[in-house]
């Protein structure tokens, strides 16, 4: 169960804003001229509304540029002066938004209401990043399919064809992430550049964005989307968690138990650990944990402990899914749901998800669900 399913893509499409800004900022370069931009909309069936013209930024800032009441038949007309190309939306409703990428050219849009899909001419920009939203979200609907499939699959004990699809499911999320970087660093137009470069994760390509922010310099110099790109990589990376790949030093915690008590993971130093990410409202979770039980039952007299950490924010709900689910290890909760410290220590951002830690604190294997866990159990235990 994802937190953010495509984080980034969210962003692109607009559900998900923060901190409206006021100017653009970065420095005291000259300003560039400017050139009138005409965006026409035609929107057939479109009750009278007030429609916003909204600038999206590439540090997580956005702008209201404008608004206006739409007329009886669903025309509105936005005319905006850019001094550089940029990354707009027209936003109808809290869902009904259309994502525009401006330069030069004036823009026409038509749709019919409610907005399912819509048409734009006038901008190659706005036309290309059209094209590829439609490919993006394609795919976005591929991955939650087959990610239901597996839950179902799971719930109804059918591990082995459940692990077959999460095998099709992580290919489809490998091309998805080829594809998306192929085409941040190939188009011509710095806003669908740098949007689509936000729908990766920093988690699992933060050297791919490490590398696109730095030839923002050399393929569109001197801009403000490449100036905000900087900021945003920056706090990133001031920001990212500590390293918890296969190798590294497993991160310490701290945290209480369901009597309240403190437990340290560093303390169960010398066993194997199996750090288990979980909560009670998760389906996927819940049916994960007859596999961790099975499991633990075989190994926890070979030098095999379990350390849980749940995602709750209730206590009462925590703790009856530990005794309706017969979990025997030991549960630790900080109750703050998503935002866990600890979830956010370990980059964990979708559950179940687990670490492995050999006896000397170092993570040996992660995200071993369905009968992994056990075959890599027994790889150290035969």
């Amino acid at each position: 169960m994802s937190k953010k399913f495509f984080a980034g893509l969210i962003m692109v499409l607009g559900m998900v804003v923060i901190a409206a800004g006021n100017s653009y900022g970065g420095g005291k370069d000259k300003p560039a001229a400017k050139h009138l931009v005409t965006i026409t909309g035609n929107i057939t069936n479109m009750p009278q509304i007030t429609v916003v013209l909204e600038m999206l930024r590439a540090n997580d800032s956005l702008k209201i540029v404008d608004s206006q009441r739409s007329d009886a038949a669903g025309h509105f007309v936005f005319k905006h002066s850019l001094s550089e190309p940029g990354l707009y939306r027209i936003h109808f409703t809290q869902d009904k938004f259309i994502l525009l990428s401006l330069d030069k050219g004036d823009v026409k849009i038509t749709a019919g209401w409610p907005i399912s899909d819509y048409t734009v001419s006038g901008s190659p920009a706005s036309e290309q990043l059209k094209l590829y939203v439609d490919t993006v979200i394609g795919y976005m609907t591929l991955m939650n399919t087959t990610s239901r499939r597996i839950d179902s699959m799971k719930a109804s004990g059918n591990a082995e064809q459940a692990q077959s699809e999460e095998n099709m499911r992580k290919e489809i999320n490998l091309q998805f992430r080829s594809i998306v970087k192929r085409y941040s660093d190939a188009t011509a137009y710095e806003p669908n550049a740098i949007i689509s470069a936000r729908i990766l994760s920093p988690q699992e390509d933060l050297q791919y964005y490490l590398s696109f922010d730095k030839n923002l310099d050399t393929r569109f110099p001197g801009t403000v989307m490449t100036k905000e790109f900087h900021q945003f990589v920056t706090r990133l990376k001031e920001t990212m968690p500590e390293p918890n790949d296969i190798g590294d030093k497993a991160p310490d915690l701290t945290l209480m138990d369901t009597a309240g008590k403190k437990i340290t993971l560093s303390s169960l130093q010398g066993k194997y650990v199996l750090l288990d990410f979980w909560a009670s409202w998760c389906g996927p979770c819940r049916a994960e944990n007859p596999n961790v039980l099975a499991a633990y039952k075989k190994f926890q007299d070979k030098n095999f402990t379990i350390l849980a950490v749940s995602l709750d924010n209730n206590k009462a709900k925590w703790i009856d899914a530990v005794h309706h689910d017969a979990l025997l290890w030991r549960q630790v909760s900080d109750l703050m749901g998503w935002q866990s410290p600890a979830a956010a220590k370990y980059g964990v951002h979708g559950i179940p998800m687990n670490f492995l830690i050999d006896p000397k604190g170092v993570i040996v294997a992660k995200n071993l669900r369905g009968p992994l866990l056990e075959e890599k159990l027994k790889e150290i235990f035969p």
